[in-house]
């Protein structure tokens, strides 16, 4: 019988550009929650002479969101906190975004139980970060809510 996966389960990875394998000290602490969203764009290829239109594939465009808790984490704990999502938009100096901060990014949608691997439900990346938003509301937990648009092809991840 097949594996049902909840929210969970899924993780999220902040890696170097070009890197398929997540490492544990750069997961997300405390993910909320992550989306993603793929579109192909199709280009119509009907001619005056028919009555039913066609398409052939064009361009496929990717983009997705993720929500990070707000948190600290304590001396020795790995993993990344908030600021290291905030650190790619939010510039401090005047010189703005560049191609140094091109991010990879790796989704993982589920995980065998207690082990933490996953079994071919990581789905890897290279992305920038496109927006950035902080929420604070009296009796929530504080939110740091990213937006990103993947840069190039995906590269599934796969334990074999």
């Amino acid at each position: 019988m097949g594996q049902f996966f909840t929210g969970r389960s899924g993780a999220l990875y902040l890696e170097s550009t070009g890197t398929t394998t997540p490492t544990a000290s750069n997961q997300a602490l405390k993910l909320r929650d992550w989306s993603l969203e793929t579109t192909l764009e199709l280009l119509e290829t009907t001619t005056v002479d028919t009555a039913v239109k066609s398409y052939t594939p064009g361009s496929v465009s990717s983009t997705g969101s993720a929500t990070v808790l707000y948190y600290r984490k304590d001396s020795g704990e790995t993993g990344l906190q908030f600021d290291q999502f905030l650190s790619k938009i939010m510039k401090t100096a005047s010189t703005g975004v560049s191609s140094s901060d091109r991010v990879g990014i790796i989704l993982r949608a589920g995980s065998t139980a207690g082990t933490g691997t996953d079994i071919k439900d990581d789905i890897a990346f290279n992305a920038y970060i496109t927006n950035a938003s902080m929420q604070v509301s009296t009796g929530e937990l504080t939110s740091v809510a990213i937006q990103f648009t993947v840069d190039g092809p995906f590269t599934e991840t796969i334990d074999a």
